[in-house]
């Protein structure tokens, strides 16, 4: 059956706009050469055209430089950049109680091999108080998602800043589910690494992400080593940013496509997206709240919807509406932490997730399927 709803945002937004889809095969078809690597007219025109990308990330999050604009693959890649080379060893670091495993995972590693603890503060209630009442000698860092890929509820940037300047604290932040979908302003945060991939809200294809980092003082590892196309004569990865972290070559398709989606973004109005996104998800959560046997786990409307139906298994329910042409994701979503707060680590829950491209129709089309599998079950 050809799907005609699509509710999976939170993994990778679909449909792109036009503009995104027309710029990715001109790159491919028109240009297109290895950045930095030579001074023929297909490298240097590559080579400007991320740089124009880098100037749109970096005006769009008002973070000052480009150079510190780092790209990468997805936030996967920018976030284990940040953690393996900025997360002290032996310190302990304070994460969310709705972390994904993008920061779980690297956390793990260092905890075996370097003696980095950590632990995890509330969302409920006054989230600065819940990380300050946590904060002891050894803890050095805080890491935190900004949006939960589950459940779309938010953690707002000001408490984070706020708490790292007071504390004197590292701050890692995630922001997969809130780029290009609600205004971040990095020149009012107090941060040290911004994390966010280029294929969900800022409407880019697979295979792109951003690591922005607030200063450019080179004091850390590199990551990954290998060709930069500048001093080549040396054996260590240059000093200075963005080519310190970007080893080999550019995935610049897809980095192009990414420059295209925030400058669609921008024309549209971040804020106007912000508002759509609302609605349609407090037009969800009200209407499948009133159907008998449904339950809503989110309490914000930020664009995820995460509920579930009678005792059934999420993954069935998700199958369900699938073979009805409606795209959604159950299961554990990568973040079980998540799950373990909303006590659904058995069954997971079913997530819509939301972007600019849906409308209401979409709604009513998710409601009216969950209505029926309520009444009739599976």
């Amino acid at each position: 059956m050809k799907h005609t709803v699509y509710l999976d945002n939170a993994a990778t937004s679909y449909p792109k706009p036009r503009e995104v889809i027309k710029a990715l095969n001109k790159c491919v078809r028109d240009y297109c050469g290895n950045p930095g690597r030579s001074s023929h007219y297909f490298s240097v025109r590559t080579a400007e055209e991320l740089y124009r990308v880098r100037e749109d990330v970096s005006s769009f999050f008002k973070s000052g430089v480009p150079e510190n604009v780092i790209f990468t693959e997805n936030a996967t890649y920018s976030l284990n950049t940040a953690i393996k080379t900025m997360v002290p060893a032996g310190c302990e670091v304070l994460i969310s109680d709705v972390e994904h495993n993008s920061v779980v995972r690297p956390l793990e590693r260092l905890r075996r091999e370097h003696g980095v603890t950590y632990k995890c503060f509330s969302t409920d209630g006054d989230i600065s108080e819940n990380i300050e009442k946590l904060i002891e000698k050894q803890t050095r860092c805080i890491i935190s998602t900004l949006q939960s890929n589950v459940t779309g509820d938010a953690i707002p940037l000001g408490v984070l800043s706020a708490v790292k300047r007071r504390y004197g604290l590292i701050l890692i932040i995630d922001a997969s589910q809130a780029a290009g979908h609600r205004r971040i302003d990095l020149s009012k945060a107090c941060y040290d690494a911004f994390c966010a991939p280029g294929h969900k809200g800022l409407l880019g294809i697979q295979g792109s992400g951003i690591l922005i980092l607030s200063d450019g003082n080179i004091c850390r590892e590199s990551f990954v080593e290998g060709g930069s196309g500048s001093e080549s004569y040396s054996k260590s990865m240059p000093a200075y940013l963005p080519d310190r972290y970007e080893a080999g070559t550019l995935p610049a398709p897809s980095i192009v496509s990414l420059g295209t989606g925030i400058r669609y973004i921008n024309g549209r109005g971040i804020a106007e997206i912000e508002n759509h996104l609302s609605a349609l998800t407090e037009a969800a959560k009200e209407r499948l709240t009133e159907i008998r046997g449904v339950t809503v786990y989110t309490k914000s409307a930020g664009g995820i919807l995460a509920f579930n139906v009678r005792d059934f298994p999420s993954s069935d329910v998700s199958g369900q509406l699938d073979r009805k042409g409606i795209c959604t994701r159950g299961g554990l979503h990568c973040s079980p932490s998540a799950h373990e707060k909303l006590g659904t680590v058995e069954r997971g829950c079913v997530r819509a997730s939301f972007s600019c491209m849906n409308t209401m129709y979409d709604v009513d089309k998710l409601v009216k399927e969950i209505r029926l599998i309520s009444e009739y079950s599976i």
